[in-house]
């Protein structure tokens, strides 16, 4: 009687023992993966922080042109006469004007604006 008690203690003790070392190598791998992973996101982040930095310098260089050419289109869209399409001298300056400055920010796009 003894030994049956003896061999179900061990039984016992050699699952304890398992489960024990199945979550202990369960946790080791976790830690690897999240590791690789880790290892992985700031190998990406470092790769694109030289484009978002020029592309950032892109955005601030056409700031204050978008704003100016905002300002002069409102008031063409506020007129009466917003259906016509004939457009004064210095509304065609101001749109070539946009084209330059828009074709001045290097490596931003792919592709340029035509102009007239």
């Amino acid at each position: 009687m003894k030994i049956r008690y003896v061999i179900g203690l061990c039984a016992v003790l050699c699952c304890i023992t398992g489960l024990l070392s199945w979550r202990f190598g369960w946790s080791a791998h976790a830690d690897h993966i999240n590791t690789l992973a880790a290892d992985k996101r700031a190998k990406a982040e470092k790769a694109i922080q030289p484009v978002e930095r020029k592309a950032a310098q892109a955005i601030d260089e056409g700031k204050v042109i978008y704003r100016t050419i905002t300002r002069d289109v409102v008031k063409y869209v506020q007129s009466p006469d917003r259906t016509r399409c004939d457009f004064d001298d210095e509304s065609v300056r101001l749109r070539q004007r946009a084209i330059d400055a828009a074709n001045s920010i290097s490596g931003f796009d792919a592709g340029t604006v035509q102009g007239k």
